[in-house]
């Protein structure tokens, strides 16, 4: 297996991987910078931060690997489409031999407002398809997801709202969550 990694990455040979990050969200220009991609957002400022970049494509996603307080990390941006997010997930966990607790979801939540971030290490899907997914592959409720708040518009289909950009108004607002996500996740990272 370790060769199987090695190979994996075009780096130093690593024995396992420890964490993964998942971000949520849709790939494509068409969807950058929507409020469904806030997920990929912070992973993508987390690589940003590390001076790493998505060059792999595996596990029907594209991923990046970083060495955090002696913690081998896996940061994933999922190439299913957030509908089939668990997919990803699934085959990740499985390859690695990790438990769920090894895994932190990131993703967007319309029950929460603008900039308004929660960590919850279990819980239902609240609706949010790629959550289900998720919840469906691995069959379980019990893993780590930070969600990040897009609010609500009750003027706008669902599908539309959770498709739109941020306003102007609201981007440093969205901002600042995302600076506030990515110290969530490399406090998480640092838990045992």
């Amino acid at each position: 297996m370790f060769d199987k990694i090695f190979s994996f990455f075009s780096c130093q040979p690593i024995q396992s991987i420890d964490r993964i990050i998942l971000g949520i969200g849709n790939p494509g220009k068409k969807y950058a910078g929507t409020r469904h991609n806030l997920g990929f957002a912070v992973v993508d400022s987390l690589a940003k931060d590390w001076n790493i970049s998505f060059n792999q494509e595996k596990f029907k996603s594209l991923i990046a690997f970083y060495q955090f307080e002696n913690k081998n990390v896996l940061l994933v941006k999922p190439l299913t489409y957030v509908n089939l997010s668990g997919e990803a997930a699934k085959k990740m966990l499985d390859y690695f031999h990790l438990d769920n607790q090894s895994l932190l979801i990131v993703v967007d939540d319309i029950s929460l407002p603008v900039g308004k971030n929660r960590l919850r290490l279990k819980g239902s899907s609240g609706g949010h398809n790629g959550l289900k997914s998720i919840i469906k592959h691995l069959d379980s409720e019990c893993f780590t997801r930070l969600k990040m708040g897009i609010g609500k518009n009750k003027d706008q289909d669902l599908i539309s709202y959770v498709l739109s950009r941020f306003s102007e108004e609201e981007v440093p607002i969205v901002n600042n969550a995302i600076m506030s996500a990515k110290e969530m996740c490399q406090h998480w990272l640092c838990q045992e």
